[in-house]
Formats: C-alpha cells, structure tokens, sequence
C-alpha cells in the first residue's frame, strides 16, 4: 500500500493492472479487494483507495460534501498523473461518481453509479438522521436501508439475511472494513443530508460520459424507482437491475456485479 498527497490530503491507495485505469472507490479499500480488484485488472489498470476519513487515510475537518469527496478523485488522480479514469463505486461512491462526472467530465472515461441515489425521499431524509444518532451511540449504521413507505415495518437489510454464515460471509469478516472513528462516520453520514442532484439533470442531459447505473433488486423500491430516474437524466446511460441482490452486491453478488459492469465497459468501448 502507498500513500499519496492528494490536495493536501494523504490517501492510501492500491494500484493493480495495466491499462485504462479504473478507480473503484466509496469507503475503505478493502472492499472492493477480494472480488472486484482481482477480477477487473485482468483488463484495467484498478485503483481502490481508503476515502478520507477511512482506513489508513487523513480525516480532515468538517463537514464534508459530495464535491469535496469528488475532488479527492481529481486530487488522487493528479497526484498519479492520470489525466482520464473510469471512475465508479458502490453507495457513496456512487453518489460521488456521478458527482465527479459533471463536476471534472475532461477527467471521466466513463462512470459507473452504483447502488445510490439522486435524491432523498422523506423516509430516506429520516433514516439519515437516524443513522447519524446511531453513531453517535457508537454502534453500527447502515445495517438496513430506509424504508419506502410508512407501512413498512423496516427496510431491507443491507445485506442478504445469513451471509455472515456463510463461507464467504464468515471470510468478510475476517477484513478490516475500518469506517472510521464516530466523527468521521458522522461526517461521511452527513454527506447524504441534503444530497439532490436534481438542480443539475440539465448537465447530466448534456453529459458526453457513459453512465451505467446499477441497483439491487432486493434494495428499497424507492432506491430502484429514484435510481431509474437519475439514468433516464444520463444522455449516454445503461440501467441494470442485479435480481435477489441487496445494497453490498459487490460482496453478496461479485460474479453479477462485475459482469454487468464489465459488459458496460465493454459496449462503451473500454
């Protein structure tokens, strides 16, 4: 593992491949380790890294934005001299991926919008709240999604039900998935509050960039209605449904995550 300075920001980082790189991004990097790395630098250039706030990278002050999670990709990227990347990630990766494309689209190859949303719902706004009081209590967040309508007694899990007994549920866990300390959980939660890029669907309109955005069949309904609406706002983008999979779908699906990203990359030309 390296470590660059990235706009005044130390990020750790991983490189692996050769060819068009492809930075797979969101939280720590360990994430994306076991199943995406070893599979897409067969192909690409991968490059993962601990977001700020994660794993071995700096914490910076407060509060932080989609657009400042965004130019830490530009950052990291000026720092490694690449001048065009294919950029994408899972849940707040995706956010900033799509954030990164309309604010840097000289610097994106294409972009992948993983698993997010544009735009919050009034149970996704409370969830956030909620899960802001969650850490503060010091325990878990994000073990379940929002809710999509008040009927619900809960949303789905993050997660499918039993995957921590599974063989690879059981070697998950063996990972250091380090989130952060509780300000920096905070933070990164606090991104989300008044997240909606509905002000710029007129970019996205004219946004030369392909875009593939991809949810799980299994996330809360309003996470695939919002996400079918945000690629609809893409002038060049794919929608795919990954079927029985939750939110973690890198982890709980790899084999139909990375070929659903990997046939995109492909029809993109990449």
């Amino acid at each position: 593992m390296a470590s660059v300075n990235a706009g005044g920001i130390k990020l750790y980082y991983e490189s692996i491949g050769e060819g068009t790189p492809f930075i797979l991004h969101g939280h720590n990097l360990i994430w994306y380790m076991p199943f995406q790395v070893p599979y897409f630098s067969q192909f690409y250039r991968v490059i993962v890294f601990d977001r700020r706030g994660t794993g071995r990278s700096d914490v910076p002050p407060g509060p932080w934005t989609a657009a400042d999670l965004a130019r830490d990709v530009r950052n990291l990227m000026d720092a490694l001299a690449i001048d065009k990347a294919i950029v994408g990630g899972i849940s707040l990766g995706g956010v900033v991926s799509s954030q990164f494309g309309l604010d840097y689209p000289d610097r994106a190859r294409a972009l992948i919008v993983g698993h997010t949303i544009p735009r919050l719902w009034p149970l996704g706004a409370q969830w956030i709240q909620d899960q802001i009081a969650i850490a503060e209590q010091d325990e878990q967040v994000v073990v379940r999604q929002p809710r999509s309508y008040d009927w619900e007694e809960e949303g789905p899990p993050t997660i499918a039900e039993g995957f921590e007994e599974t063989q690879v549920g059981r070697y998950v866990a063996t990972l250091n998935n380090n989130l952060g300390n509780k300000q920096a959980i905070i933070k990164m939660i606090s991104v989300l509050a008044d997240w909606d890029q509905r002000p710029r669907y007129p970019e996205l309109q004219r946004l030369e960039v392909p875009a593939l955005v991809i949810v799980g069949g299994n996330e809360p309904q309003k996470t695939i209605e919002y996400a079918y609406e945000w690629h609809l706002q893409y002038k060049h983008s794919d929608f795919v449904i990954l079927p029985n999979t939750h939110h973690n779908a890198g982890i709980e699906n790899p084999v139909g995550w990375n070929k659903a990203v990997h046939g995109f990359l492909q029809r993109s030309g990449l």
